[in-house]
């Protein structure tokens, strides 16, 4: 189960471990918060049943006591369990994400932009700190508060448990079905947020080079449609999820609509006393509340698959393996009788020998055109260059001749 949270929602082991812990202090929250309804009950139960005796005022004061200690504790603990425990978690995993890019292969960086690294490790982080701390565990906290209350509702009448109930699972299929059109939307505007992202750190980092054509008004007018395309796809992102989101809200307000229709109408026939009619009432109230909450929960949970998709991108690469320290000894780069000439006439270069000894430094000297040719531009096979088992020779080596003008080659990195 921690392997599973932990990929599905970028996690590591103690963020998925603190995770649990929060949902099971939010759930214990919201079953705590009942404990005053109970006391209510009792409370006009003995109203009904010809006053409260005076030894029974102190139950109810002690009980007062004791329900604001039980909700001010477990507040306490679900606090800590989920605001505090996600700060720490955003932490490690910015580090995470910074750790593994240490050690991703250089071709990962070819298909992505620095704007888009950066917003992975910042933008995202940062939501899915608020998901963490105000949507993930507050949802299923109230998820499994509601199920162990519409449990204990079949207790005291099955009938009025359905009328209470029924809405739940409507609502919550209405913001499931949503699904995919959220996730739609959210990547729709997150590819409009990575646009924008480019089209800035590009005015940036050629500020100069805009000045200096005096092409700012022409760039800033492209930059600020970037802009505005941002704009309109959070509007349409957002219009688009509170749709659901309203929907389900108004299908769930019916259930207190039913509970009173299908109470008044059991009442009248006698099959329901006025003290369980009103529990009812009081308990669908209260319990309607945190699911209201938790369809709005629910769809920004869903939205957060995008954001945990491009951390598991970085975080499910494939790592560079390998040696992280140099060991070789004797790599020395040799060239025996160098012969080199620009479109096969007159030789530059003529029966050059040397050795570029490693860890040290070679200086060639001489003008331009005299031949310091890159080794890249000569063919493999045209044996001017003997590569003594060194896997830098390829691109270290320029041609050289004695009279070149200044040109260093460094033949291994100083170790």
């Amino acid at each position: 189960m921690i392997k599973k949270l932990q990929h599905k929602f970028a996690l590591s082991e103690r963020g998925a471990k603190d995770l649990i812990q929060g949902i099971i202090a939010c759930a214990v929250q919201n079953i705590s918060f009942m404990f005053p309804v109970g006391l209510l009950y009792f409370f006009v139960n003995d109203l009904l049943n010809g006053g409260i005796k005076p030894e029974k005022i102190w139950f109810y004061i002690v009980g007062c006591i004791i329900a604001l200690a039980l909700i001010f504790a477990v507040t306490y603990w679900q606090y800590n369990s989920t605001f505090l425990a996600t700060y720490v978690e955003t932490g490690t995993r910015r580090i995470t994400l910074a750790e593994k890019l240490r050690k991703i292969p250089l071709s990962f960086f070819g298909k992505k932009d620095l704007a888009d690294l950066t917003s992975t490790i910042m933008a995202d982080c940062t939501y899915l700190e608020t998901a963490f701390s105000h949507f993930i565990p507050p949802f299923i906290g109230a998820m499994i508060s509601t199920v162990v209350i519409a449990i204990s509702l079949f207790f005291f009448d099955w009938r009025m448990a359905i009328a209470s109930l029924w809405v739940l699972p409507v609502a919550f299929a209405i913001i499931g079905l949503s699904s995919k059109v959220q996730k739609s939307l959210n990547r729709k505007s997150m590819d409009a947020k990575m646009v924008c992202a480019d089209g800035i750190q590009e005015c940036i980092e050629t500020i100069q080079d805009l000045k200096a054509n005096n092409a700012e008004q022409s760039y800033m007018a492209g930059l600020d449609t970037k802009i505005d395309n941002v704009e309109k796809r959070s509007i349409i992102n957002e219009f688009g999820t509170s749709t659901f989101v309203v929907s389900a809200g108004l299908v769930l307000k019916l259930g207190i609509a039913t509970t009173a229709l299908v109470g008044s109408i059991l009442l009248v026939n006698g099959q329901l006393d006025v003290l369980t009619f009103f529990m009812f009432l009081l308990v669908v109230s209260r319990l309607y509340d945190p699911m209201q909450s938790a369809l709005q929960n629910l769809a920004a949970i869903i939205s957060t698959n995008t954001n945990v998709a491009r951390m598991n991108e970085i975080l499910d690469h494939d790592v560079q393996t390998g040696n992280t320290r140099l060991t070789n000894k004797g790599y020395d780069v040799k060239f025996k009788n160098v012969e080199f000439s620009y479109n096969n006439k007159d030789n530059v270069l003529k029966d050059v020998s040397f050795t570029a000894k490693q860890g040290e430094v070679t200086a060639l000297i001489g003008p331009s055109g005299g031949g310091k040719l890159p080794y890249q531009d000569l063919p493999q096979d045209s044996g001017i260059l003997t590569r003594a088992k060194s896997p830098w020779a390829v691109w270290i080596f320029p041609r050289l001749n004695p009279k070149l003008c200044y040109h260093f080659i460094q033949s291994f990195s100083k170790m």
